[in-house]
C-alpha cells in the first residue's frame, strides 16, 4: 500500500503508480496496479480517489497497520508542520508501530488495544522514569486518528480504540495554579540578571523576560527584525530541533513559522534597546557581520544546550551571592513571568494575547486565575439575579 517508481518512465516522464490490494463485497482478493502518473503527488491522490470508491462500494482494503500508518502520513503531510511531523513520527514508530505495525488493520481488537495500552502503562523512557501522562494521551489520540483514518479510506469498519478509556493517572492529586503557572517576580529577575556575566547570554534571557517570546522565537531572531527607528521588533520564525534536517555541526536545526503562524510586531522598552545596541555594536566588529546574523549566537544560533547549561549556573550564582534560592524557572516560563507582570499592572488580556502570540482564549485559559477582576466581574453578574423566593410555594 503505497505508491511506486516504475523502472522506466514513459517518454513524457511518467514514472509513479500506486498498487492496492482489496477485498470486495463477495470476499475475492484482488489487486489494482495503476498507470502511470508524472508526479508522486499525483499518484497519491488518484490513490485516494480509488480508496474512496472502493470503500463505497463495500470493498475491504487488506493491509497492515504500519502500510495504513505510511498512507496516513503522506496524506496529512501537507497540512501540519515538519516539526509536529517529525514529533508525531517518533512517537509512533516507537510506541504504536512496534505493536500494531505488522497487524491486518481488520483484526485490531478491543482486546488488543487494551493490552497495548497496558505496557504502555508499564513502558519506561530511556532515563528510567515511566511516561508523563500527556505524552501517553498523546499516544492514544495518535492511535485514535490513525485508525479513524482506516474507517474514512479502507474500509475499516469502525475505530475499536474509541471503544477503549483514554489514559489517566491512577495517583491523581489536585494541583493548584501556582503550582502550574510557575513565574519570578521582578525582583527575583534582578537577581537573576546582576550574576550573568556574558554579553549574549544577559541579553538574551533579558529579552525573554521583557518581551515574553518563546525560546524558539528568540533564537530564530536575525539583526533584520529589529527595527531600531520605531523600537519594535518583529517575530516571523523560530528554531526547531524536531526535524531530521542537520546543520553544519550535526545538530538537528530547522527555521520555520511561529507557532500557528501567528507572527508579530511588538514594541521593545528602552532598556532592551539599550542592551541589545551594546550587543550589535559587539557582534559589528566580527569580520564578515551582517544584519542576517543571530542576535543571539552571531553566524551560528545560540543552541538549547548551551542556554540551558548557563542558565542553571546562573541560578546557582544568585544562591552563592547572595544567599536566596529563587524559583528555578525553565526558558518558557520566562514568558509566564513577562505575562505576569503585565497582569499585576493591570494590562489588557487581549493586548497580552497579541504580544505573546497567542489568542485571547489560550490566555485567558493559561492566566485567568492571576485577574483579580475576573471572579469579581462573575460576582457582580450573579448578584443580578435576584429571584423572588417569597413567591415559592
Amino acid at each position: 500500500m503505497a505508491v511506486f517508481k516504475a523502472k522506466k518512465p514513459t517518454k513524457d516522464g511518467r514514472i509513479w503508480y500506486f498498487s492496492v490490494w482489496y477485498v470486495t463485497a463477495l470476499g475475492e482478493r484482488k489487486r489494482k496496479k495503476s498507470g502511470l502518473y508524472a508526479t508522486r503527488q499525483k499518484a497519491l491522490e488518484e490513490e485516494r480517489k480509488f480508496l474512496i470508491k472502493m470503500t463505497l462500494n463495500e470493498n475491504r482494503i487488506d493491509i497492515t497497520f504500519e502500510e495504513m500508518y505510511y498512507q496516513y502520513i503522506s496524506y496529512t503531510e501537507e497540512h501540519i508542520k515538519g516539526s509536529t511531523k517529525y514529533c508525531k513520527t517518533n512517537r509512533v514508530k516507537n510506541h504504536i508501530l512496534t505493536y500494531f505495525g505488522k497487524m491486518n488493520i481488520h483484526n485490531i481488537t478491543v482486546g488488543a488495544v487494551m493490552d497495548w495500552k497496558s505496557k504502555i502503562n508499564d513502558a519506561l523512557k530511556p532515563n528510567g522514569k515511566p511516561y508523563e501522562l500527556l505524552y501517553k494521551r498523546l499516544l492514544f489520540t495518535d492511535l485514535r486518528t490513525i485508525l479513524k483514518y482506516g474507517v474514512n479510506f479502507f474500509g475499516l469498519k469502525e475505530n475499536v480504540a474509541l471503544k477503549v478509556a483514554m489514559f489517566h493517572d491512577r495517583n491523581e492529586k489536585v494541583i493548584t495554579d501556582e503550582e502550574k503557572l510557575r513565574y519570578i517576580t521582578p525582583d527575583e529577575y534582578n537577581l537573576f540578571i546582576s550574576v550573568i556575566n556574558k554579553p549574549v547570554f544577559k541579553v538574551f534571557f533579558a529579552f525573554l523576560y521583557y518581551m515574553g517570546v518563546r525560546k524558539g522565537e528568540a533564537q530564530a531572531l536575525t539583526w533584520e527584525d529589529i527595527f531600531w527607528e520605531t523600537n519594535q521588533v518583529r517575530i516571523i520564525k523560530t528554531i526547531t530541533n524536531s526535524t531530521d534536517e542537520l546543520n553544519e555541526r550535526g545538530i538537528r536545526f530547522k527555521i520555520t513559522n511561529t507557532k500557528n503562524r501567528k507572527n508579530r510586531t511588538i514594541m521593545m522598552p528602552a532598556i532592551l534597546k539599550s542592551m541589545l545596541l551594546e550587543l550589535y555594536q559587539y557582534y559589528s566588529e566580527f569580520e564578515g557581520f551582517n544584519d542576517k546574523w543571530f542576535v543571539f549566537g552571531g553566524h551560528r544560533y545560540l543552541t538549547g544546550s548551551a542556554i540551558d547549561v548557563e542558565k542553571e549556573r546562573y541560578f546557582n550564582l544568585v544562591k552563592d551571592i547572595y544567599g536566596k534560592e529563587i524559583n528555578r524557572i525553565t526558558n518558557h516560563e520566562f514568558r509566564h513571568s513577562h505575562a505576569s507582570y503585565l497582569i499585576s499592572k493591570g494590562v489588557k488580556i487581549e493586548l497580552i494575547a497579541h504580544r505573546l502570540g497567542d489568542t485571547v482564549a489560550v490566555a485567558l485559559q493559561v492566566y485567568a486565575h492571576l485577574f483579580p477582576e475576573v471572579e469579581e466581574k462573575i460576582i457582580e453578574e450573579l448578584d443580578l439575579i435576584e429571584p423572588d423566593y417569597k413567591s415559592v410555594p
